[in-house]
């Protein structure tokens, strides 16, 4: 009987408040943007966990294929077109009278009357990228009339139509809480794992400090936890789940979830407005250092400290919850879509007293880990002299070990009480490499002898116990500067100045690049300046620096319909601009780098494309190709 009330809780809350925010427009108001009144299926949801940023509105599928008709919503004007070889790539954006905006991405192209006003200030503006706002009125649009075609441009991975519905302060609402018939969903979200993790160093999770995954098993139409988990102090909880719509395998994001402790709402998400200020919050949403760890993306059922969203509800605790000695949670992790359907976790939760026991097992995959403020050694455990030494610039303290197993002892090192220079075993010592403590919302500075990084106060979402050397790789003769590490979140960037190791010939040819874990190369950049070279980052990790001396490649294709093609490419730095001509004149060339294709457009299509034709193309490098042909 008691089951019974825990059950039918959460689907009351659920339902009360949902469509809140979404009660002012009318239904029916919109048309479904692209093959309406007929069954569509999604590759993205709204809100949906991206490794950068939270999707916003829906992607459509166009069964792999281009040049679908795309039909504006609403009755409304265009505001916005823009043409961009990233991003949303073409995309029309639509002003509706009931203070709506619908946009429109990755459109293969523009409908005649918006495709000659684009192709006019292109040439206005000498540039195939173009941001254009026409004045009000100038391009208005019916209901379900055509304003372009489906496509591919952009940052799109495959056919698709991106479709957004924004209010007035262009925030993103959900297209789905809308009701659009031609979306069918009947299946509840699907729970992969749950995650327990202590949130400071006196939490404990089956005796154990750190972050512990457990499997679900599924029973009917809810999953559970079969044992009783163990926990002491503070603990957050995390979820690894996916939603699926009729259809479609993808994977997409779960909007809404409440997660129940013995009958009380312990924490509740709503993700049904997106603010596009506020993107790069999904680091903190989700749990970034454990996804660049494990590849899965969770999501944090708690607020954790630099998370500001708007998808929570007020709740006590930020979502966190403190287990008292021997009492017995009862938990229930209600994940629910935007059409309502339910899925259920469930599982128990006793509080543990904080001890130092032997457990049967430790969990020691790393020598050290660092985890939020606390730093965690494992080490082999000894007959004697078990006690470690930690000695910071503050001064030192002995440490006995927190727990232990029949061959391992775990260290807890509270990095709040100063950062750890050398740490003695008793029979060898080791020396710890943290160099500087960053704050959060605080400007602060590091410098040694061969670089600065220069943090801001919106750089960080938390402290930083910063890692940097700068160093040459002898096997390589590279020098490298490491700066934290890629499971470290950025939400700002980082002012870099570097003063090179190595002596070069012409310092102004060699550009910083990011070093991926694989060794690949990215371009970051820089500008040097008495023998030093400054630059921004984004993220942290290793960096070098390299000579780009190869000018990018150009190879023509096959012209066609007075049309000329040409594929552009570049080996290291990338392309970072690209300019042709016919008699001297500007002549516009389309670019899809996904294809490293450009493809030329006239101004005026009634004459032959002939002259002197040349072709420029410069990498990041400043290296230059130039194709000159008689047409």
């Amino acid at each position: 009987m008691r089951l019974s009330r825990l059950l039918l809780l959460p689907l009351l809350f659920i339902t009360s408040s949902v469509f809140a925010q979404y009660s002012k427009i009318e239904n029916g108001y919109y048309q479904f943007p692209i093959q309406p009144e007929r069954t569509n299926y999604l590759s993205g949801n709204m809100g949906e966990l991206r490794a950068s940023h939270f999707h916003a509105g829906l992607d459509i599928k166009t069964n792999g294929i281009e040049g679908l008709e795309v039909y504006s919503a609403a009755e409304g004007y265009v505001s916005r077109i823009a043409v961009s070889t990233g991003g949303y790539g073409n995309a029309v954006y639509v002003v509706h009278p009931n203070g709506t905006t619908t946009v429109y991405a990755h459109l293969q192209r523009f409908n005649p009357e918006l495709a000659k006003y684009v192709l006019e200030s292109q040439y206005k503006q000498k540039s195939f990228g173009v941001n254009l706002f026409p004045d009000r009125g100038r391009f208005k649009l019916k209901k379900g009339e055509v304003l372009g075609y489906s496509g591919n441009t952009g940052s799109s991975s495959g056919p698709h139509l991106h479709f957004e519905i924004r209010d007035i302060n262009q925030e993103v609402l959900d297209p789905l809480r809308i009701g659009f018939t031609e979306i069918k969903d009947r299946i509840a979200p699907i729970a992969e794992r749950i995650a327990l993790k202590t949130m400071d160093i006196n939490s404990r999770v089956n005796g154990q400090f750190g972050r512990f995954e457990f499997n679900l098993e599924k029973r009917g139409n809810e999953y559970v936890i079969t044992d009783t988990i163990l926990a002491t102090g503070k603990i957050g909880l995390e979820i690894w789940a996916h939603d699926k719509l009729d259809g479609a395998a993808n994977k997409n994001g779960v909007p809404e979830i409440d997660v129940y402790k013995n009958l009380r709402l312990l924490f509740s998400q709503r993700i049904d407005l997106v603010n596009f200020s506020l993107q790069n919050n999904i680091k903190v949403h989700t749990n970034y250092k454990a996804e660049q760890e494990t590849n899965r993306r969770y999501n944090k059922l708690y607020i954790d400290d630099g998370n500001n969203l708007g998808f929570y509800n007020d709740m006590k605790d930020r979502g966190f919850f403190y287990p008292k000695k021997d009492s017995i949670y009862f938990f229930q992790i209600v994940l629910a879509d935007a059409y309502g359907n339910q899925r259920r976790v469930t599982f128990n939760v006793k509080g543990a007293p904080l001890s130092n026991t032997e457990l049967a097992q430790v969990d020691s995959r790393n020598h050290s880990y660092l985890l939020d403020n606390t730093l965690q050694i494992n080490r082999k455990r000894k007959d004697e002299l078990n006690n470690i030494t930690v000695y910071t610039r503050q001064g030192s303290h002995v440490l006995e070990p927190a727990y232990s197993n029949g061959e391992d002892n775990v260290y807890l090192v509270d990095l709040n009480k100063g950062l750890p220079k050398t740490i003695d075993y008793g029979d060898d010592q080791e020396e710890i490499d943290f160099i500087d403590m960053i704050p959060s919302e605080k400007e602060h500075s590091y410098l040694s002898n061969s670089f600065s990084a220069a943090f801001g106060k919106n750089t960080l979402f938390d402290t930083l116990y910063l890692k940097a050397r700068h160093y040459i790789d002898e096997s390589k003769n590279i020098e490298i500067l490491q700066i934290g590490d890629e499971v470290s979140a950025l939400k700002g960037i980082v002012e870099v100045e570097l003063v090179p190791l190595l002596t070069y010939d012409s310092l102004k040819q060699f550009q910083v690049y990011a070093l991926s874990n694989s060794g690949n190369a990215s371009y970051i950049g820089g500008t040097w300046y008495d023998g030093k070279i400054r630059f921004a980052i984004s993220s942290l990790g290793n960096f070098t620096l390299k000579s780009d001396v190869t000018p990018p490649t150009i190879n023509q294709r096959v012209s066609s319909n007075g049309i000329v093609y040409f594929n552009i490419d570049d080996d290291l730095s990338g392309i970072k601009e690209y300019e042709a001509t016919i008699d001297g004149k500007w002549l516009l060339m389309n670019y899809e780098p996904k294809k490293k294709l450009i493809w030329s457009e006239t101004l005026d299509k009634s004459k032959p494309l002939k002259g002197d034709f040349a072709l420029t193309v410069t990498d990041y490098a400043g290296n230059k190709k130039t194709l000159t042909l008689k047409l």
